[in-house]
């Protein structure tokens, strides 16, 4: 009986390790496209997670990467801010963000506008899909 169960707790612990090496790691690309020549500045987070503020220059492009959590319900949100404008938005929200895999990888690429950010499908030959600022 105890070998059985010092078994199958070494299998589970085996399983377990296996799928967390055989995570992808998820890569969110944000650029700044802003008109006018403008700085962006970010500060992006998630519930575990502090990703600090960042700056980006017109054209500029930062990247940061994370392992969705096995519930799929991983969250970062950003504060965008350029001038006198502020806004927020959901940059990646496992819920709208994981499935389908899009173009069969881990990379999720935004370009930041002044109306909202606007996510790249398929980036060798892109699509645009727009969304409005949280706030």
């Amino acid at each position: 009986m105890m070998h059985h169960l010092l078994l199958t707790f070494l299998s589970l612990l085996l399983f377990s390790f296996t799928i967390t090496l055989c995570a992808a790691k998820t890569k969110v690309h944000i650029k700044n496209t802003l008109e006018g020549g403008q700085v962006l500045n970010f500060h992006c987070k998630s519930k575990n997670d502090d990703l600090g503020v960042q700056l980006l220059h017109p054209g500029e492009e930062w990247m940061f990467r994370f392992t969705v959590n096995i519930w799929e319900t991983t969250l970062y949100f950003c504060r965008f801010w350029w001038g006198a404008e502020s806004h927020w938005f959901d940059i990646y929200k496992a819920s709208r963000d994981k499935w389908p895999p899009v173009c069969y990888d881990d990379n999720k690429y935004w370009e930041v506008k002044q109306s909202g950010p606007c996510f790249i499908r398929c980036f060798a030959s892109p699509h645009q899909t727009c969304y409005p600022w949280n706030s």
